[in-house]
């Protein structure tokens, strides 16, 4: 199982400094890249945490979830921010797609769609994708040790049992 390792400084304290109209963006995208694909699995409630925390009221949130029940995309607009926040924001996303340990085509696609809509270089978005890439062998890996880790710890607790047999 896969555990989202988000940048929470953001979501915590920069995000939440954001406009409501960024705010509510990112929350949108994130939306977006949990539907996209047309499952939402267990990791991805993770990142749906993240962004109902940047909402302001109960019914936001209900709007949210029902989008995200009925697997519905978020319109997304282009929208005006300084370079490094966008920088920032489509980092944030990125992570969030490749969480799993793996980006599929669509969240690829998805992901290449927010670009022009952050006002981000062509060049910026494939170093990042190029990132991506490597963040999704670092999680497999992470993954591989924990699965080897929790065999382990298994073994070790059987031995105790059999030692009081």
């Amino acid at each position: 199982m896969y555990e989202l390792r988000l940048n929470r400084k953001l979501t915590d304290k920069h995000f939440k400094n954001l406009s409501k109209e960024a705010r509510d963006w990112i929350v949108n995208a994130i939306g977006n890249l949990v539907v996209v694909d047309g499952t939402v699995e267990e990791h991805e409630l993770f990142s749906l945490q993240e962004a109902i925390g940047m909402l302001d009221t109960r019914e936001e949130i209900e709007n949210m979830l029902e989008m995200v029940k009925q697997r519905k995309l978020f319109e997304m607009e282009p929208i005006s921010l300084p370079l490094n926040t966008a920088a920032e924001i489509f980092f944030y996303l990125a992570a969030i797609a490749v969480v799993d340990g793996n980006l599929k085509k669509v969240e690829r696609d998805l992901l290449t769609s927010l670009r022009p809509k952050l006002g981000l270089p062509d060049d910026f978005t494939r170093s990042v994708m190029r990132w991506v890439m490597r963040q999704m062998e670092h999680n497999k890996l992470w993954s591989r040790g924990q699965a080897k880790l929790l065999i382990e710890r298994s073994q070790i607790l059987d031995s105790l049992k059999h030692a009081e047999d």
